[in-house]
């Protein structure tokens, strides 16, 4: 798919200018890790992707953890039955949220086991794909060529963003997934469950008259570069 920068901004209306240049400027890095070889795999990498930072409108691209225990009961359940309950563990003075996430994101996702561990508040999401977990981190920055482990807030500039997306995609596998036509897998890949499935499908439907009426990239071949190839074909073996 050939994408220019007013389609970037159409399926992505709120994202900051900066984001919205990156992707026009940097398709090539998008294309090369096969997000653009069919409509499939970019409507599915796209319906994500928004909807895990807001269409790139979301403050500095970081999850924020400023959580109500009342919140946090809601999102985690299963691990607190009630926000007095959270209250309890946790306490009420200013930073309790980290010390929240560093126990719920503890010993997960390849973050450090060990006691007073800081790995869960400091591998929040980010980025685009809301890469969460230090193995994630690792990872989507190796194939990215950017050194996301020792520096995640690297993961939140605008001219990353390509290079994020296109190393999630690539470490996650989604390419495989998005080719079997199945959207529900493809998103339990991305984010380990269903979280959001109405919001990704909605955006899912709503970016499809923008990827239906992309133009396929065809490259055009000059009468000199069509007679060269003739005569390299013509050539005789030494």
């Amino acid at each position: 798919m050939q994408l220019t920068e007013k389609d970037w901004r159409s399926l992505f209306p709120k994202a900051p200018d900066a984001v919205i240049r990156a992707f026009a400027k940097q398709q090539h890095v998008l294309d090369k890790a096969g997000i653009t070889a069919t409509r499939t795999r970019l409507s599915y990498a796209l319906a994500n992707v928004e909807h895990e930072c807001g269409g790139f409108s979301i403050p500095n691209l970081t999850e924020n953890i400023k959580y109500t225990a009342k919140r946090m009961a809601e999102v985690w359940p299963k691990r607190f039955a009630s926000a007095a309950a959270v209250e309890a563990r946790f306490g009420t003075r200013p930073g309790w949220q980290l010390k929240a996430f560093d126990e719920i994101y503890g010993g997960r996702m390849g973050n450090s086991k060990k006691s007073g561990s800081t790995d869960g508040s400091r591998f929040i999401g980010r980025g685009g794909p809301q890469i969460t977990g230090r193995e994630g981190y690792r990872e989507v920055g190796r194939r990215a060529g950017l050194d996301l482990e020792s520096n995640p807030d690297l993961a939140t500039v605008p001219d990353h963003q390509p290079a994020i997306l296109a190393g999630f995609i690539e470490w996650k596998g989604l390419n495989a997934m998005a080719d079997r036509g199945n959207f529900a897998d493809y998103v339990k890949v991305w984010n380990g469950g269903h979280n959001g499935m109405a919001d990704r499908e909605g955006r899912l439907k709503g970016n499809d008259p923008i990827v239906s009426r992309l133009a396929v990239a065809v490259r055009s071949f000059s009468v000199l570069e069509a007679l060269e190839n003739i005569l390299t074909a013509t050539e005789p073996a030494n």
